[in-house]
C-alpha cells in the first residue's frame, strides 16, 4: 500500500517554481500580498496585544520580526502572533474550506527570515503548502465544520509544516516526518467562532507548522503513515469511515489544485458567507430609493459601497 505522508513528504520535497504553473504562481502572490496587508491591519486588535503580552516573552533566540513593527520574537511566537493578526478582522482570503493564507504566510514569514529564503523559495513553499492542505481536504467527503472542526486550523497545521519543511530543506523523510509531528498538534474547534480563540487558534497552526519543521530537522520521530493510517489523523477526523485513505498519491499526475480551487479575496472585512448578502443589498440601494433607512445605515453602506 503507498503511504500518503511519505508521497505527500516526497512531492514537497522535490518541488521547484518551476514546475508550477505561472497561474498557480499567480494566484499564490495574490494570496501573500493579500494577507500582507490584512496582517498589517489586523495588529492593532486588542487580541494581538494581549496574546503577545502574555507568550511574547516566550524562551528561545529572538530570530523573526513582527509585522509591521519589527520587534523580535523566537521564531514560532513571532508565526503565532503573526497569525492571529492575520486572522483577527476576517478579512483574509478564502479557499479549501478555510483560510489557507492566514496560516502558511505568517508560518512561511518567520521560518523563511530565519533560513534567509528567498522570494521564489517562499512562493514555492507557499504552494507546496497549499497543496498538500487540498490533497488532505479532498479526502473527507463530509466537510470538517459539520463535525465541529475549523479546517483552517486542522489542515492548516499540516500545510504550515509542510511550508516550513520546504523551507528548512528537508529531504521527503524529513518533510512526512514534519506533517506525522503536525498531525499531533491539528486541532481547531467550530465552537470557538464568534470569540478572541477563532484567531488565537489561526496562530497556533501557524505556530505548530513552524514547531513540527524545527523538531523533524532536530531528529524527532514519528510515524510515517500519521496521515493515512487507520488510527491517524484521516480517520480520526472521519470517525464514519469515509475518508480515503488508501487512494495513491502520484506527484506526476496530480492536478494542481492551486490552480483549480485558487483564493477568493474579501471585499468585506467579514464572513465570506455573508458577502452576497452584502452585495444584494448594495444593489437594492442603488437601484432603488430606500429612503426608510435611517441615516446612519444611509451612510454606512454608503461607505461599504465605496470601498468594493
Amino acid at each position: 500500500m503507498s503511504s500518503l505522508t511519505l508521497d505527500l513528504g516526497r512531492f514537497v520535497a522535490d518541488l521547484s517554481l518551476r514546475q508550477i504553473p505561472s497561474e498557480g504562481c499567480n494566484i499564490a502572490r495574490t494570496g501573500i500580498a493579500d494577507c500582507f496587508g490584512v496582517l498589517v491591519a489586523g495588529t492593532r486588535d486588542r487580541e494581538v496585544a494581549l496574546i503577545d503580552r502574555e507568550l511574547g516573552s516566550t524562551f528561545g533566540a529572538a530570530l523573526a520580526s513582527l509585522i509591521p513593527s519589527g520587534a523580535r520574537r523566537s521564531i514560532e511566537t513571532a508565526a503565532l502572533i503573526n497569525g492571529v493578526a492575520a486572522h483577527v478582522l476576517d478579512y483574509d482570503d478564502v479557499g479549501l474550506d478555510g483560510h489557507p493564507s492566514a496560516v502558511l504566510v505568517p508560518a512561511i514569514l518567520a521560518q523563511g527570515e530565519v533560513s534567509g529564503a528567498s522570494g521564489a523559495e517562499m512562493l514555492t513553499a507557499y504552494i507546496a503548502g497549499y497543496e498538500v492542505w487540498a490533497e488532505l481536504l479532498a479526502r473527507e467527503p463530509t466537510p470538517l465544520h459539520r463535525k465541529g472542526w475549523h479546517p483552517t486550523t486542522v489542515l492548516g497545521t499540516i500545510a504550515a509544516a509542510a511550508a516550513c519543511a520546504k523551507l528548512c530543506g528537508l529531504d521527503a523523510t524529513g518533510t512526512s516526518t514534519a506533517m506525522a509531528i503536525a498531525a499531533s498538534m491539528a486541532s481547531g474547534l467550530v465552537a470557538n467562532f464568534g470569540t478572541m480563540t477563532k484567531s488565537f487558534q489561526v496562530g497556533r497552526a501557524a505556530q505548530s507548522g513552524v514547531i513540527a519543521a524545527r523538531l523533524a530537522k532536530a531528529g524527532l520521530t514519528a510515524s510515517l503513515d500519521a496521515l493515512e493510517h487507520p488510527a491517524g489523523l484521516l480517520a480520526a477526523l472521519s470517525p464514519e469511515g469515509k475518508a480515503e485513505l488508501d487512494r495513491a498519491f502520484i506527484a506526476g499526475q496530480k492536478e494542481w489544485h492551486i490552480v483549480h480551487h485558487g483564493l477568493n479575496i474579501k471585499r468585506y472585512p467579514i464572513c465570506y458567507a455573508t458577502h452576497r448578502s452584502i452585495d444584494a443589498v448594495l444593489d437594492l440601494i442603488e437601484r432603488y430609493d430606500l429612503s426608510r433607512l435611517s441615516g446612519l445605515n444611509v451612510f454606512v453602506f454608503r461607505r461599504v459601497r465605496r470601498s468594493r
